[in-house]
């Protein structure tokens, strides 16, 4: 251990004086694959040039144990059985860990290909706590748990004096859809909210009338609607129950963090609330990521950008307390990750997690077309999972 901590601030130190040596020549790269979902419905919530961006600059301190880092990525298309296949493949190629899609129904069968290696298998987007639950010795989430977003946001809603809650759930994506309202729901009861009915939808649609008059029809009325919402869903919604005179607000979790939720919301952006991974303000570690990113060209769509570069960030860690490239050292070294400083949240652990950091997170609303923090805190509360 005393190695391990050692090498790590040797390099920590390096890093900040910028004094790393450079590669050797010969050295092999260190190789990370990226199951990504480039294109398909999930394409918003990872993000390839965020990891290539740290990758860069890791390489460019001199790597990680005098190795190069290569990012090996494939599209999945957003497709559960194709997930699979690139995993398959990525395993093939020899890759150290991977980075898999964002919702529980893709990564969960990466995680079980790359088990009987202990390989370490980690996503960018992905908030559903069901994935490593389903393979709790190699998966780990980047982002927060849903249970803890839900349990902040829904806490912040019954802070502003919030009384009553429309849940809107879907089945078409994972868990994040069905199991992330529920959260919501009690804690928002926990702080004396009241739910006063939960309507189904399909993602995909360009018409939800159905579900605005089902939510009209409610007694009482919910002041508030509350689901996993994913683009375009995110900004549909608000836009129409907005059109059909409705007067509620749109509460929920990092689905709403997209700058193309914009447009398409309109007006009505302004009636969204959400819990989100970190905000890049001026001094912060995030803004400092995004800037510099920009410069070497790449362009920053929104927070999962720096969510991949810090998931990046984690495994050249954990990587270099392994002192190794071996997948089950540095696995074993992922899940000891204690108080780490990451880009989105100053202390990130996986110790005695299970897969699921504990981590800051942000409070956001959309005012006058422009994303806001308003409040930054741990929930008093977070059901379990």
């Amino acid at each position: 251990m005393l190695h391990a901590l050692s090498r790590r601030s040797a390099l920590l130190a390096a890093l900040m004086s910028g004094t790393v040596p450079a590669l050797a020549q010969d050295a092999q790269p260190i190789l990370i694959g990226y199951d990504a979902a480039m294109t398909g419905p999930l394409a918003t919530y990872d993000s390839v040039d965020g990891a290539r961006c740290m990758v860069d600059r890791i390489n460019e301190k001199g790597g990680v144990i005098g190795r190069p880092l290569q990012l090996e990525a494939r599209d999945m298309k957003s497709d559960g059985v194709l997930s699979a296949v690139v995993g398959q493949e990525l395993i093939d190629l020899g890759v150290s860990a991977i980075i898999a899609p964002p919702s529980d129904d893709t990564a969960i069968p990466v995680a079980a290909l790359a088990l009987p290696l202990n390989m370490a298998v980690m996503t960018v987007g992905s908030t559903q706590v069901q994935f490593p639950m389903a393979s709790p010795t190699n998966s780990y989430l980047t982002a927060f748990g849903d249970n803890l977003s839900a349990a902040a946001s829904a806490q912040y809603a019954a802070e502003q004096g919030h009384k009553t809650v429309a849940l809107m759930i879907s089945r078409d994506f994972g868990s994040y859809g069905i199991a992330l309202p529920e959260y919501w729901a009690k804690a928002f009861e926990h702080h004396g909210g009241t739910v006063v009915g939960r309507v189904n939808y399909n993602i995909g649609l360009s018409d939800y009338s159905a579900q605005v008059a089902e939510v009209a029809a409610m007694e009482p009325k919910p002041e508030l609607i509350v689901g996993g919402f994913i683009s375009p869903e995110a900004g549909v919604m608000p836009r129409q129950f907005q059109q059909a005179g409705l007067d509620v607000k749109f509460f929920g979790t990092d689905g709403f963090d997209d700058p193309n939720l914009l447009p398409i919301a309109g007006d009505a952006a302004n009636t969204i609330t959400f819990a989100t991974h970190g905000f890049p303000s001026e001094g912060s570690d995030l803004k400092a990521f995004y800037d510099d990113c920009t410069a070497r060209g790449y362009t920053v769509q929104n927070v999962f950008f720096g969510l991949a570069g810090e998931t990046i960030m984690l495994l050249a860690d954990a990587i270099t307390r392994a002192g190794s490239s071996d997948p089950a050292a540095i696995n074993a070294a992922l899940a000891e990750t204690e108080n780490f400083r990451g880009l989105t949240s100053k202390t990130i652990t996986y110790k005695g997690q299970n897969g699921v950091p504990a981590k800051e997170l942000t409070i956001v609303q959309i005012k006058d077309g422009a994303f806001t923090p308003v409040a930054q805190f741990v929930p008093d509360y977070v059901p379990e999972p």
